[in-house]
């Protein structure tokens, strides 16, 4: 028995809306980080995230306010900024989902890192982005577990996370291995 490929054009615009925002903000400058250690750290990371959603699920909460949604996105901007300091100094990432959903995110990240993320609009705008989007499908995502898109536009705003995280270190000298 063969799995056919499939596409979703759901998750193809999502992610696009995310680069578009990006790109509108010019963060990151320029092509995007590929790296092997960022993409299982983000597949870690999305673990952990999913398995607690569910958990709230289960205990009843099963939907996600637009604060909750932003405070996704401003976590998931922060665990990108750790993952690529975690990297830089060849240490383990130890991801704590405090803040996750109530927007008191700690960051712990290369103070350089932390200052320039502070001021950086990305995880902001990848949230207002998404919003946006959401609200402008909203009849076309009916069929749509809404885990799905939500958690595929989180991980381009992880990916343009880490990208916008190297360019910053590398801006100041640093080298980041393995991007």
């Amino acid at each position: 028995m063969t799995k056919e490929f499939s596409r979703s054009v759901v998750a193809q615009t999502v992610a696009l809306a995310m680069v578009e925002t990006a790109r509108k903000n010019e963060s990151p400058k320029g092509p995007m980080v590929a790296s092997p250690v960022l993409a299982e750290v983000e597949k870690e990371l999305f673990i952990k995230m999913l398995t607690r959603l569910g958990e709230r699920r289960k205990e009843g909460a099963d939907g996600l306010s637009a604060d909750e949604i932003s405070s996704l996105f401003t976590f998931v901007g922060a665990k990108a900024a750790e993952a690529v300091t975690n990297l830089t100094n060849s240490q383990p990432n130890g991801f704590d989902l405090m803040g996750m959903l109530d927007g008191k995110i700690p960051i712990y990240a290369d103070e350089r890192l932390t200052g320039h993320f502070k001021k950086l609009t990305l995880a902001s705008d990848c949230a207002q982005t998404y919003l946006d989007w959401h609200a402008a499908n909203a009849a076309a995502l009916l069929d749509y577990d809404p885990i799905l898109p939500l958690f595929e536009a989180l991980k381009w705003c992880f990916r343009l996370s880490c990208t916008a995280a190297v360019e910053k270190l590398e801006a100041d000298g640093r080298r980041v291995p393995g991007v």
